[in-house]
């Protein structure tokens, strides 16, 4: 019978625990499957302790949090949002290299000039402050060993080699040592949650400070803004041909120096006119941007479907000849 038609053949209480253990390496085989289904479903009707530590064990595999964090330290989540938070504090001018990234992961206490060098957009004393407490949380878990206590729970549970099948026979026999066996997991479970959960409020804290600290006080473009303005444009240029939409141009009193498609023209107003001083610099549009910043005006010439558009802006281009266009349009 091959390992499908089993799976099948599982009752729904099974098919969960399965489905965990279809995680494992691919040395497990169809007998170690089965080992692993039928000792899990014996001994926890027969041994309460035993049910307690099967019911943890199967949670680091189906709580998302928890399943992250057996796979990685940080959790992918959390690494995700740090890094995000991170970025705020970033001037757009700073790849976020490996080396800036391992700031994240000093001890506290390192002293900064060991730190990556980054070029930030708020103050660095705040941002200092805010790696500060990052890496307290984070020294924490490291200094606690969850990570490893939770590899080697997990190790212990799912390998189905000699030495662990002995293991759990003598265990099973010895009600005291199982039931400490079972509180251990049940604490390790626990104080990892409870890690984690500290973290994500930690994170969610600093966030909310740092950003309102970029709104306030910040004297350039941050990184994040930067991608996230990048993405959009991107996504922009993928619309569907129904999407409606406008044309745009920006001109001043003299000329009509771009015309652009955007669903969005006064957000795309403002992405113009920070790109023109930021990493944008160097276009042409941009040049007449910075002379003129205090006469641009963006008007709407057209409004449609995104393939009428286009189709408009190639006929505009044409007529007026704008310098910040370096195609003929209708690219969208």
């Amino acid at each position: 019978m091959i390992r499908w038609e089993f799976y099948k053949l599982c009752n729904e209480e099974q098919q969960p625990f399965l489905e965990r253990i279809k995680e494992q390496p691919d040395h497990i085989n169809f007998c170690d499957l089965y080992y692993l289904m039928e000792r899990s479903q014996k001994w926890s009707e027969k041994y309460p302790d035993f049910k307690r530590i099967s019911e943890t064990m199967r949670s680091f595999h189906a709580d998302p949090i928890l399943s992250e964090f057996r796979q990685k330290n940080p959790p992918a989540s959390i690494l995700e949002n740090i890094e995000r938070t991170y970025k705020k504090c970033i001037s757009f001018k700073q790849k976020f290299t490996n080396k800036i990234r391992k700031n994240l992961f000093f001890s506290h206490d390192t002293p900064t000039h060991f730190y990556g060098h980054a070029s930030y957009c708020i103050d660095r004393n705040k941002v200092y402050s805010f790696l500060n407490q990052y890496q307290r949380w984070y020294g924490e878990v490291h200094t606690l060993g969850l990570w490893n206590k939770v590899f080697n729970a997990n190790t212990e549970f799912y390998d189905t080699s000699e030495f662990y099948r002995r293991r759990w026979d003598q265990l099973i026999q010895q009600p005291e040592a199982l039931k400490r066996k079972a509180d251990e997991i049940e604490v390790l479970q626990s104080n990892v949650l409870s890690s984690l959960l500290n973290g994500i409020d930690l994170i969610s804290k600093l966030d909310e400070e740092v950003s309102t600290e970029y709104r306030t006080n910040g004297f350039e473009m941050s990184l994040y803004e930067r991608e996230v303005e990048i993405a959009q444009m991107q996504d922009d240029c993928l619309l569907s041909d129904e999407e409606f939409c406008y044309v745009y141009t920006l001109e001043c009193d003299l000329f009509v120096f771009y015309v652009g498609i955007a669903g969005d023209p006064n957000a795309r107003f403002e992405q113009h006119i920070r790109g023109a001083f930021s990493d944008e610099s160097h276009l042409f549009k941009s040049k007449f941007i910075q002379k003129f910043k205090n006469e641009i005006k963006l008007q709407i010439v057209f409004a449609g479907k995104r393939g009428d558009c286009k189709k408009f802006e190639r006929a505009y281009i044409a007529m007026h000849s704008p310098l910040g266009n370096m195609t003929q349009g209708g690219e969208g």
